[in-house]
């Protein structure tokens, strides 16, 4: 069947492009597609939002709190590989709603929770959505605008700048919700979404597979065991030391663990992560840049409101008012870096982004306890900023190293890179901020001249999580005030060391065309 323009009767232009494929429902396939990521995205941040209501609520370790994040994030890492290759043998349109379905489900887990376990629990359902949702919601754009190429990486930047406005949005809404109805009501959010990305992908997506694919059980099986493994060692060894015997057996199970998926993915006729990719080293570096991407910019936020909520007292609604600029910032540098696209290489993006989210990190380590907002205001801004110009090129990045037939590899590699960059975030960076915390707050409330007995109190109640009873004193309150802005720049320290790494890597590998790449 051809298509015939109008235009072109009565001359003889015979070089015109002919007419794009008719698609029905194109613009509710992008919606649908849209919408399901905004939903796993969202996730990410409104969680960090709610940390410190749930922590109060119920009395968890400053080192455990991160696993409210991390085990969303984690569960995405080790399972969103996996959740491309069920979306081609068992249908993506039936993946992808199953996937929507259960981040609704682990939400109202969450929401319903009566212990800090079902909270995690429900978190861990909700990651197994977005383990599901994130790989093929992409693939529901490529497989329905393939025969229209130009449309189809149009599709591609809006599918990727609405991760960064989930990410984004995300504190500005949990703080919202926390002023007006409390924490569990952030949890809420999906719910509604869900129903309407369901009733849209019903309408408009049609149902694809690749019949036959094989199922990488073996990798999955190391992927979940090392992934969980290092994340556990790290947080908790934030609290217990990492000399502790356990800590220190569960880093090496991680190690085999990760060592072992190498091997498997290696020998799979058919592997989930092609790890024979990254013996190009400019494919490694941009998966590498991925990650840090993600674990720069939810480590600023996840920082950030863990500072201006402990630290400066300020309220939910608030902590996303003074997190709007990021907000902002982050989607005008996403739209920037759209339209340069095709003409400024990704890796020039990538490293200028990453230089500016270092900047970013140095300047938030001029905040102080009673300091002004507007130091925190332009190191959010310049974070927003670096960010935007490094989260949506980065898969553009990883498609100017790799051959046309594995770019679907490709970007499913980088999608699983960023989540384990924004998994190791809130792992580390909270880690960190506890270890640095704990070690400084008895010199501290020392230095407030605070009595032995009362200090050894404060700092058994910070070890363990528990909220001590009335107001305290105001040496106690400046103390720990003043230990926990040391740990929170210890942690700004490691995302500006992250960043800058991630900068040189763009720029020595990246941002040039290397002398045998005639594309």
């Amino acid at each position: 069947m051809s298509t015939v323009s109008a235009d072109s009767e009565g001359t003889d232009a015979p070089a015109q492009a002919p007419a794009a494929p008719v698609i029905p429902y194109a613009r509710l396939v992008l919606l649908a597609a849209c919408l399901g990521l905004f939903m796993s995205f969202i996730e990410v941040t409104a969680a960090i939002s709610t940390l410190r209501a749930l922590q109060v609520d119920m009395g968890v370790a400053p080192a455990d709190l991160s696993w409210v994040s991390s085990t969303y994030t984690l569960v995405v890492a080790a399972c969103v590989l996996s959740g491309g290759a069920l979306g081609e043998r068992f249908g993506r349109r039936r993946v992808f709603l199953t996937g929507v379905v259960l981040l609704a489900a682990g939400s109202l887990v969450v929401a319903s929770a009566h212990g800090y376990p079902q909270v995690l629990i429900g978190r861990g359902i909700s990651g197994l959505g977005g383990a599901l949702v994130l790989p093929t919601s992409l693939a529901l754009i490529t497989t329905t605008f393939f025969v229209d190429l130009p449309r189809m990486l149009r599709y591609i930047s809006v599918w990727v700048a609405v991760s960064g406005v989930g990410l984004a949005v995300g504190p500005l809404l949990g703080g919202t919700l926390l002023e007006v109805s409390g924490w569990r009501a952030v949890y809420l959010v999906n719910t509604p979404l869900a129903v309407v990305t369901v009733l849209v992908t019903l309408r408009a997506v049609a149902e694809s597979r690749v019949p036959g694919r094989p199922l990488d059980l073996a990798g999955q099986l190391w992927a979940v065991l090392g992934l969980s493994a290092l994340v556990y060692g790290i947080a908790v060894g934030g609290r217990a030391g990492y000399g502790d015997p356990v800590v220190a057996g569960v880093l090496v199970v991680a190690v085999v663990a990760l060592a072992a998926l190498v091997r498997t993915e290696l020998r799979a006729p058919l592997p989930m992560l092609d790890v024979r990719m990254m013996r190009d080293g400019r494919y490694a570096a941009a998966l590498c840049v991925a990650a840090a991407a993600l674990f720069v910019f939810v480590g600023v936020v996840f920082l950030e409101v863990l500072f201006l909520q402990r630290v400066q007292g300020v309220g939910p609604l608030g902590t996303g008012v003074r997190l709007l600029p990021a907000m902002l910032a982050f989607v005008a540098a996403t739209a920037v870096a759209q339209r340069l696209a095709g003409r400024v290489r990704a890796g020039r993006l990538l490293a200028a982004g990453s230089s500016l989210t270092t900047v970013a990190a140095l300047v938030l380590l001029l905040q102080r306890a009673g300091g002004a907002y507007p130091v925190t205001g332009i190191g959010l801004v310049l974070a927003g900023l670096g960010s935007g110009l490094v989260v949506a090129p980065s898969t553009a990045a990883a498609f100017e190293v790799v051959p046309g037939e594995k770019m679907s590899a490709a970007s499913s590699a980088v999608t699983a890179f960023r989540q384990v960059g924004s998994v190791l975030a809130t792992a580390v960076l909270g880690a960190v901020l506890a270890v640095r915390f704990l070690d400084v707050l008895p010199a501290r409330l020392a230095g407030r001249r605070v009595p032995p007995q009362v200090a050894d109190r404060v700092v058994e109640v910070a070890r363990t999580g528990g909220s001590a009873k009335g107001r305290s004193a105001q040496p106690i309150t400046d103390a720990v005030a003043s230990a926990f802005t040391a740990g929170v720049h210890s942690a700004l320290w490691v995302v500006a060391g992250a960043s800058c790494a991630a900068a040189l890597l763009a720029a020595l590998l990246l941002a040039r065309r290397p002398p045998a790449d005639t594309t």
